[in-house]
């Protein structure tokens, strides 16, 4: 391996501990992204159920395989990342539309009195500080930030990599205080009972399925990209390449790979089908540890 330019989490394992440092890397990596991508089928599947509202005779598990499917398809279409551009920007574009509607909603509506709508709450109560929420807390900004596990991917597919640690800084000092702004709105208006997800704790009206519709295109068009960048490093791994194993072989190969793995994530949506559980889970587990 060329030790001159590290590329990657697991040539990063590999140079600090040899050989058991980059397995190790391997399995936290495929732990890390299974368990995202799995919390996305979870959001994304509870979203449409509770839009739907049972139309077509769909349970919940239903729209969480249509939108595995769907993400899966995305996903095995992508054969680089420098592919991904389109559905990153889908991807923002509608994950800034929910923010924004969820936000306002949460201004208009927050925890006032006894009430019902959503849920059943009480006047939101706030506290400066809560020991016993840290280690949760912690785990859940770290999940917050997965998408540092395909930043080297991300990289190495840039035209411009020498403008990466522009486009670093600056892509995490928006998504910082994008997180900042939505947790202060979110714990001014909901306080101590606050739901996750974010959108749970709106009333059901027209601009919060919206919103639901917008934030689950999001996990839709982020997940191929997630589950992109980890297959990538294994097919390289592998050596699943045309040169190879003919073009015909090589896309079988890297069919069934990438078929593997997304059942693997449906596993995780569907035997644990709680988005706040799974989020603190991974990223107090495989997101830590990886980094």
């Amino acid at each position: 391996m060329d030790t001159s330019r590290v590329r990657n989490f697991n040539q990063i394992g590999q140079a600090a501990f040899g050989t058991t440092g980059r397995v190790i890397i391997y399995v936290l990596y495929f732990i890390n992204v299974t368990g995202i991508v799995g919390d996305y089928i979870i959001l994304a599947g509870q979203s449409f159920h509770q839009i739907a509202n049972g139309a077509g005779g769909l349970t919940e598990n239903s729209w969480k395989l249509v939108c595995t499917l769907i993400m899966w398809l995305g996903c095995i279409s992508l054969k680089q990342m420098s592919e991904a551009a389109m559905l990153s920007l889908v991807g923002i574009v509608t994950s800034m539309g929910a923010i924004l509607i969820g936000v306002i909603q949460a201004f208009m509506h927050p925890y006032r009195d006894n009430g019902l709508v959503p849920v059943a709450h009480h006047r939101a109560t706030h506290e400066t500080a809560r020991g016993s929420g840290v280690a949760l807390a912690l785990a859940t900004i770290s999940f917050a930030f997965c998408a540092v596990s395909v930043m080297p991917s991300v990289e190495s597919s840039m035209r411009r990599p020498d403008k990466w640690n522009t486009v670093l800084s600056l892509s995490m000092i928006i998504v910082g205080i994008t997180y900042i702004f939505v947790a202060t709105v979110g714990y001014w208006a909901f306080g101590d009972q606050a739901l996750a997800p974010f959108l749970d704790n709106l009333p059901p009206n027209a601009a919060t399925k919206a919103a639901k519709i917008l934030i689950s295109l999001h996990v839709i068009f982020a997940s191929p990209v997630m589950a992109t960048s980890f297959a990538l490093e294994i097919e390289v791994a592998l050596n699943i390449t045309k040169e190879r194993l003919s073009k015909v072989r090589e896309f079988a190969a890297r069919l069934l790979l990438r078929t593997l793995f997304f059942i693997a994530m449906a596993g995780v949506a569907l035997g644990i089908p709680f988005f706040g559980d799974v989020m603190a889970l991974v990223g107090a587990f495989s997101m830590s540890l990886l980094l």
